[in-house]
């Protein structure tokens, strides 16, 4: 979820919930540079806050109790699960889908990969055994910044694609006009069709 957007992507998850025929649901707000980091880092802004790291924290509370109210409300049963992240929370869709093997399929839209050491760690990553596919997407313009954190992200990017792509994963990457994750729904819908289209 991101700040200040959660109404807009409400009413997408359950517009496309119905035209689908699927359960799209919309996870609860996180705590963002502490729940959706992986380690600890230090702040990429001159006044920012630092990243806490406590992924997997937030990772065993959406397996032990966010994820399975979710589904008892719904009525699933054994359900795939997909998971789809914007940003640091597309981070987080790429990390967990190496942590458990609780997602079968993921989408990271603008994945903060620049973030200290993740491509690194990816590549020590042997393949999940679970993960099928996974969409990965990116503003053009994303990498002109004069942020020197920020700067590599295409390069980051491209070499996720390329690491799930060998460890078997099948991969989708798809370039967006503009910059990071904006806008947001039509992203998502893209996400999720390639998600759909790599399912079949």
């Amino acid at each position: 979820m991101l700040e200040g957007q959660s109404g807009e992507v409400e009413r997408w998850a359950a517009e496309a919930s119905v035209r689908l025929g699927i359960p799209v649901v919309m996870l609860p707000q996180a705590d963002w540079n502490n729940d959706l980091t992986p380690w600890p880092a230090g702040p990429i802004f001159r006044k920012g806050k630092s990243f806490g790291g406590g992924a997997r924290a937030y990772l065993q509370l959406l397996e032990n109790q966010i994820l399975p109210e979710i589904e008892g409300r719904l009525g699933l049963v054994d359900p795939e699960r997909w998971l789809i992240g914007i940003s640091l929370s597309g981070l987080f869709a790429v990390w967990a889908a190496f942590e458990t093997h609780t997602f079968t399929r993921i989408a990271s839209i603008s994945g903060s990969f620049w973030y200290e050491g993740f491509p690194e760690w990816l590549a020590t990553r042997p393949g999940t055994g679970t993960l099928k596919s996974a969409y990965l997407s990116l503003g053009d313009t994303e990498a002109d910044t004069r942020n020197p954190h920020l700067k590599s992200i295409a390069d980051d990017t491209e070499a996720v694609v390329r690491l799930l792509s060998e460890k078997g994963i099948s991969t989708v990457f798809e370039w967006n006009d503009g910059s990071h994750f904006a806008p947001v729904v039509p992203r998502l819908e893209k996400a999720l069709a390639g998600l759909l289209g790599l399912a079949r």
